[in-house]
């Protein structure tokens, strides 16, 4: 056993390189969407919104109505700071048993890094669905029907996606 791990170091090593020189970014990538990661990034952080192109807001409201308003705030409703927070060093364990499995010969730096990206993506998805606090301002419970702050059509959250990328790059 430990002579196969011996003859297996250059093969070992080269896979444990391959891993020191990516890194797994998730979310809603650059190049996709423009609109919808504009929407994440309202919606991760907040946003007070002010008429600036005339002294009003227009906010479609219900059954064809519009809403006159001056300013508009949006909560932040954090999904992917608050999923790495909770997820990040679930998401280390998952990748150092796979630096183990890569060594058992098991796995390839590529496999690792997969299911890590898709553990992220997992993670961010059910963070989406989960989230009901802040709630919808009434306004926007009365547009939407329902009072699901994250989730109106579910491209947000179809939208989430993972992509391995060179340390450094992204």
């Amino acid at each position: 056993m430990i002579k196969d791990v011996y003859n297996r170091l250059p093969d070992i090593k080269e896979e444990i390189d391959k891993m020191a020189n990516r890194q797994v970014i998730a979310g809603i990538l650059p190049s996709d969407d423009e609109h919808l990661q504009m929407i994440a990034v309202v919606n991760e952080y907040g946003c007070h919104i002010r008429a600036k192109n005339g002294p009003y807001l227009v906010i479609p409201g219900p059954k064809g109505t519009f809403y006159r308003l001056k300013e508009v705030d949006i909560p932040a409703r954090s999904f992917l700071r608050s999923t790495f927070d909770a997820h990040n060093k679930e998401w280390q364990e998952v990748t150092t048993k796979g630096v183990k499995a890569i060594i058992d010969g098991k796995m390839t730096a590529n496999q690792v890094i997969g299911r890590t990206g898709r553990l992220m993506r997992a993670e961010i998805k059910k963070s989406i669905r989960a989230k009901k606090s802040p709630a919808n301002a009434p306004l926007t419970v009365a547009v939407k029907g329902k009072d699901d702050p994250l989730e109106d059509t579910g491209k947000l959250r179809s939208s989430i996606h993972y992509r391995t990328v060179k340390r450094g790059e992204f």
